[in-house]
């Protein structure tokens, strides 16, 4: 008999609508509140509540079944020891559901989804804001003067090694050309003069063929 199993499909598959609702529970213990439609907030509002009363016995049962809804373990540590303390004396009614109105467009009903009792966070004002960056800062650049500080050091230690090491270095005396070396040499020697003595054979030919043609 399916008495009281009524639900709203929010015309959605049913994976789709099973991952939509887990996404809001997750961003909702994340974040303490969300902005949603008021349907899908009341859909996401039985899971909610149904994991926070698992999570009220802390044993390795509830949170392999928490797990089973919230594949996520840092979450899960937030929600046994931040979350759920917050809820000791009470029973049900763990989240609110604040209507904000009607979004412009296609008129669905907005409204905030959060938890009932929320983690209060302190916010330093801007004077200590500011006191904690200039500190960040100057820690920062101390870091890089050091850091600095320390390269020059390494560069230095080099350039000594690299001084000792020439010092030890002596010098080579160049080897004496062979036989054969020298006789390549003078054989290029008297090649390059064959060359000149042509050209300038060749100059004088043409100075004389000039002379003739100005007759």
């Amino acid at each position: 008999m399916r008495h009281r199993k009524r639900r709203s499909k929010l015309s959605m598959m049913t994976s789709r609508r099973n991952a939509t609702m887990r996404n809001m529970v997750r961003d909702l213990f994340k974040y303490q509140k969300i902005q949603t439609i008021t349907a899908r907030a009341k859909e996401a509002r039985r899971l909610a509540e149904k994991l926070i009363t698992m999570a009220k016995s802390d044993t390795v049962a509830s949170r392999r079944r928490v797990y089973v809804y919230l594949p996520d373990r840092d979450l899960i540590m937030k929600l046994f020891k931040e979350i759920v303390p917050l809820f000791k004396d009470r029973t049900s009614g763990f989240t609110r559901i604040v209507p904000l109105g009607f979004r412009r467009g296609d008129g669905a009903s907005l409204c905030i989804f959060e938890l009932t009792e929320k983690k209060i966070v302190e916010k330093l004002p801007k004077k200590k804001k500011e006191k904690a960056k200039q500190g960040e800062a100057k820690a920062a650049a101390a870091a890089d003067k050091e850091a600095k500080k320390e390269v020059a050091e390494a560069e230095k230690k080099v350039r000594e090694e690299h001084k000792k090491d020439e010092t030890k270095i002596k010098t080579i005396s160049k080897a004496k050309p062979t036989m054969q070396e020298e006789k390549f040499r003078e054989q290029a020697k008297s090649e390059d003069k064959k060359l000149a003595d042509k050209r300038g054979f060749m100059k004088n030919l043409r100075g004389l063929f000039r002379k003739r043609g100005d007759r």
